[in-house]
């Protein structure tokens, strides 16, 4: 992993926030809050689509959408925040890998552990995804940096598990998903950087494993 070298070196972060920005006004977000019909047809995740009829990209999709200028603009400061931090530390090609292997890992555990006919949309997996990243960095940091960081991410954890409480229909379990499939593709990447195969494949192959148990159980619930 690399070193961070402060919010200059963060272009993946800058892009994913211009990217956000111009899709939500694409919704229709410049008018107020778009319509459920109009996230679905742009593709919200609704695990009856997905499950019943195949539309697994829209586990994918689901990431780049929101519900509201609240939605956004809470997730755009969330990933501000996180990629001045997780970016400079990963290297921008590795952190583009923890926050979509993040996502997609909150995407499939709400498609096991929510109904059928739940629309989620959001970029808050993919972000949870590099608070699982920022765990990884604690825990191989020098002791000092790891208390800083440790006591960071505790406060970010609290931060947003009180706005999931305080907001209804937001996805608990997409944050828990994406914390737990960021935590795992950072060590795949720092397996891989530090040259440890067996850690880079043990990571892999649980992520793996994980994602396989979540789909199979998800199809056998609505099967």
């Amino acid at each position: 992993m690399g070193r961070p070298m402060g919010n200059r070196n963060m272009p993946a972060t800058y892009g994913l926030l211009a990217l956000l920005a111009v899709i939500f006004l694409y919704e229709g977000g410049i008018a107020g809050n778009p319509s459920l019909t109009r996230l679905v047809s742009l593709g919200a995740q609704v695990n009856g689509y997905v499950l019943l009829d195949g539309q697994w990209w829209r586990i994918f999709t689901a990431m780049f959408l929101h519900f509201s200028w609240i939605h956004i603009l809470f997730n755009g400061w969330s990933l501000y925040v996180m990629g001045q931090l997780v970016e400079p530390a990963l290297g921008t090609r590795n952190y583009l890998f923890v926050y979509v292997l993040g996502g997609v890992m909150g995407g499939l555990l709400s498609l096991a552990l929510y109904p059928l006919n739940v629309v989620m949309v959001g970029a808050s997996g993919a972000i949870f995804g590099l608070l699982g990243a920022t765990a990884v960095i604690a825990l191989h940091s020098s002791s000092g940096a790891r208390g800083y960081l440790l006591r960071w991410l505790v406060s970010i954890l609290v931060l947003n598990l009180g706005l999931d409480f305080m907001q209804p229909g937001i996805g608990v379990w997409d944050h828990v998903g994406g914390l737990i499939g960021g935590f795992l593709a950072t060590y795949i990447v720092y397996g891989s950087a530090r040259g440890r195969v067996v850690l880079t494949y043990a990571s892999g192959a649980a992520y793996v494993v994980l994602a396989a148990f979540l789909i199979t159980y998800a199809q056998r619930l609505a099967g």
